[in-house]
């Protein structure tokens, strides 16, 4: 039987507008190909010109070592403190 699951990508592209600026400092941007999901977006996030109608690409991607950099630091950080405790080889958990 064929595997139905759709592999998805480590990255996404959204088409995105902005509707209007608030306060000389946020956007609100619509977000898709239907524009039904708004977020607020800090203006010095946006490419300079930015203005209400100018359509955007977003790309949103994973960031793998980032993400390994993170837990190997806390790992490190609660070793440390396990030692510093004396609890070192009581209990053991993976984030």
């Amino acid at each position: 039987m064929p595997d139905k699951t759709e592999k998805r990508s480590s990255s996404t592209d959204l088409h995105a507008v902005i509707d209007r600026i608030e306060d000389n400092d946020t956007a609100v941007v619509l977000l898709g190909d239907d524009e039904k999901i708004s977020v607020d977006v800090p203006l010095a996030l946006l490419p300079e010109g930015a203005t209400d109608g100018a359509h955007l690409r977003i790309r949103i991607t994973l960031d793998n070592d980032s993400r390994k950099s993170a837990e190997d630091r806390i790992k490190n950080l609660q070793e440390k403190l396990q030692k510093r405790s004396g609890t070192e080889n009581k209990k053991s958990f993976k984030l």
